[in-house]
């Protein structure tokens, strides 16, 4: 039974005293019933997808004199890609959400922003003029732009007079323009949430992370961007540096940023800088802490992934890449399109992802409001590009970096299309992991050829300046693969939430033939299913089951020839998004990591990453040994037993030889009796990056060359 107070709230609407107290609480359930809908906006006061709320919540009034109309803002600190300011309209007794879906009567177009800062201040102050087109078929009589709510506007004109406005947290409400104009925005804000949002210091201007320009519904638009800083100084803005110049305050740098984006990042601080040309674009690396000869790095694992994915997806749209090594930024790294910011400590790393995004996030621009379909895009092109870069072996990468799905229970909280920023947490789960094993199981039963071809017509079609969804790139799916009629694996995958809870049971093989049925804990799906099958000489190979090929009860017969299993193993890889454990490899890194280090004086040059000060080699249980056969002698069996064959500074792997003074290699060897040591020679002075396998080559940064994967260790046959 409701409160007497609570009831007096329901009919005379809520006291900003009130909803403080329940925002200061995250009283979800009590601000729900104040909500004309079902008040599940609320949800977000619980936790957003990247940690807003962390600092509070608190509620004010918004009451414009300029319409009768009475709002209030539910406001905090805010990051990039996540959502904080709430907006209400006080409607009866009740609170209407004015979402960020809700579309606006204006669209903003191109941006002119001229930027000066005050590291004494902490601050940033900012002139952007800005068009903004009038969307007629939209009611209502106010419009609103949306900042961080350490940013407050000072003055706003659209060029002949002022224009009034209210400012609440980081919502500015104006009244509805008559025709089409430019807004002319004058705005300052102090900024200080290092490791969270932006944040200045004495050498360093960090506007990443923040929502440091004004948005509308996070349409995406293009801009000019003038900053005043010390000549010293270097600037790392989105798009293509136009020029810099002397001006009153030291140098005025210019940006010019043509792709339209959501997201915008920027950076001016005094740092190390070096640049290159490689496969036709200029390559830049910034950092405050790394030596030069560190960051030479970079560039070139930035090109290998670049090239790679101008070949798979559409061309690149810009004339230089960067990566920044930031001692500001926090959560990982951040995509620009252009470049790409990195908490310290990240690099030199091979990334694939935060390149990815110029794709799926920039050339297709998400707004994180419906869903975070774009880090599932980035999460699959990790892999992708891990398994088919074209680096060594494609057939040894396919086994060491073959995708598992893992099933989280955030899984349920709302089907794909639904699960954008508002539903705070599990936004992230979905859209970092389900949305990209999705991915991969339509990869499955389409081809990658196919799915490539339908990514490359929607990078070609969409039209520029508007936000893409998943909807958009299903109807590409459908179209292109009409045989497959692939329609039952969307509605499973994106229009429901859940995973899979699926085994297989009544296995049988006759010649030609191995049938078994399905069982299914809970709803069916369209998905793929590996069946691994084993022969008397322990030789493996796998078919592949579509679900929809089943009968009602879940029996299926697949056609297999010139092989005769004896055994058979469900998903050894857990490549389905289904429940269970996944799989378990026995891999280098994972194996070594821990390991005790010891490196032969005559082979300083080897294998620089590792570090470590065990003077001998008596137990080589749980030891890491760094040499060479001919000056450490214990490496001669153990390089053996890896497969290793050394002669001089070649090693022969497999069929594949290596200069040891260009390459390196290593190795997990078993030594008996459950004890173990790692081997590793040769030239590489970052860790290498083997994925599963357990052995392999390696070039002088580290990326795998051969290598081999067992199978997983925790996979069990089934009758037969």
């Amino acid at each position: 039974m409701l409160s007497l107070t609570l009831a007096f709230y329901l009919q005379s609407g809520p006291t900003l005293d009130a909803l403080n107290e329940f925002a200061r609480k995250r009283d979800v359930k009590s601000l729900a019933t104040f909500s004309v809908g079902d008040g599940s906006e609320f949800r977000i006061l619980r936790g957003g997808a990247y940690d807003v709320g962390r600092f509070g919540w608190k509620v004010v009034a918004l009451e414009p004199a300029f319409t009768k109309r009475k709002f209030v803002v539910f406001t905090t600190p805010i990051t990039s890609q996540d959502t904080g300011e709430l907006l209400f309209e006080r409607v009866g007794g009740k609170l209407n959400f004015v979402s960020e879906l809700d579309l606006e009567p204006i669209r903003l177009g191109r941006h002119k922003l001229s930027m000066k800062f005050s590291t004494a201040e902490k601050s940033v102050s900012i002139v952007d003029d800005v068009a903004a087109t009038v969307q007629e078929q939209i009611k209502g009589d106010v419009t609103s732009f949306r900042f961080s709510p350490c940013y407050k506007v000072s003055a706003i004109s659209d060029g002949k007079s002022p224009v009034p406005f209210t400012q609440v947290g980081g919502v500015v409400m104006v009244p509805r323009p008559a025709t089409n104009l430019t807004y002319s925005i004058s705005y300052k804000g102090t900024v200080n949430l290092p490791l969270y949002a932006g944040a200045i210091s004495p050498n360093n201007v960090t506007l990443t992370n923040d929502y440091w320009y004004p948005l509308v519904n996070r349409w995406p638009t293009t801009y000019d961007l003038t900053v005043e800083h010390p000549a010293e100084w270097e600037v790392i803005a989105q798009g293509n540096k136009i020029e810099s110049k002397p001006s009153k305050g030291g140098v005025e740098t210019t940006y010019k940023m043509d792709l339209p984006a959501v997201y915008w990042s920027f950076t001016v601080g005094k740092m190390r800088h070096i640049e290159t040309d490689l496969d036709g674009l200029r390559h830049h690396m910034w950092s405050t802490n790394l030596t030069e000869d560190k960051m030479r790095y970079q560039p070139r694992f930035n090109a290998h992934i670049l090239n790679f994915y101008s070949r798979s997806f559409g061309a690149y749209p810009f004339k230089q890449w960067g990566s920044l090594d930031s001692p500001t930024y926090g959560g990982g790294a951040l995509e620009a399109y252009s470049f790409a910011t990195y908490g310290e400590g990240w690099l030199p790393d091979a990334d694939p992802h935060e390149p990815a995004h110029t794709w799926f996030g920039g050339i297709l621009p998400n707004t994180y409001l419906r869903s975070f379909w774009n880090e599932g895009f980035a999460v699959w092109s990790e892999g992708f590009y891990e398994r088919e870069c074209a680096l060594g072996s494609t057939e040894d990468r396919r086994a060491a970096f073959v995708k598992d799905c893992r099933a989280s229970e955030d899984y349920n909280a709302a089907p794909l299309l639904a699960s954008g920023v508002s539903i705070g947490g599990p936004a992230s789960s979905l859209g970092y992991g389900k949305s990209g094993d999705v991915l991969a199981m339509l990869e499955q039963l389409i081809g990658t050829s196919n799915l490539l071809d339908a990514i490359k017509e929607w990078v070609r079609v969409h039209p520029k300046g508007t936000p893409a969804e998943w909807e958009e790139f299903e109807a590409i799916v459908l179209r292109r693969n009409q045989s497959l009629a692939l329609k039952d694996f969307f509605d499973d995958w994106f229009r429901r939430p859940g995973f899979a809870s699926v085994s297989v049971t009544g296995l049988s093989y006759t010649p030609g033939k191995l049938s078994g049925r399905l069982k299914w804990n809970g709803a069916k799906y369209r998905m793929p299913l590996e069946l691994w099958m084993e022969n008397g000489a322990g030789a493996r190979q796998s078919v592949m089951l579509d679900t929809k090929e089943c009968t009602a009860d879940g029996s299926f017969t697949i056609g297999v020839l010139g092989f005769t299993p004896k055994k058979i193993y469900f998903d050894p890889h857990h490549r389905a998004l289904r429940d269970g454990a996944g799989p378990r490899f026995d891999s280098f890194g994972d194996a070594t990591r821990g390991m005790k280090v010891y490196r032969d004086p005559a082979t300083e040059s080897y294998v620089k990453c590792y570090e470590g000060d065990l003077k001998e080699l008596a137990d080589l249980d749980k030891v890491l040994i760094v040499g060479h056969p001919d000056t450490t002698p214990k490496m001669k069996e153990l390089c053996v037993k890896a497969g290793f064959s050394v002669k001089g500074q070649n090693l022969t792997f497999r069929g594949t030889t290596i200069d040891l003074t260009k390459a390196g290699a290593v190795a997990l060897v078993d030594l008996g009796e459950g004890k173990r040591c790692g081997i590793a020679l040769g030239k590489c002075d970052l860790s290498p990056k083997l994925g599963k396998a357990y052995v392999g080559l390696c070039d002088d940064i580290g990326r795998m060359l051969r290598g081999s994967t067992r199978f997983p260790l925790n996979a069990s046959a089934l009758p037969l």
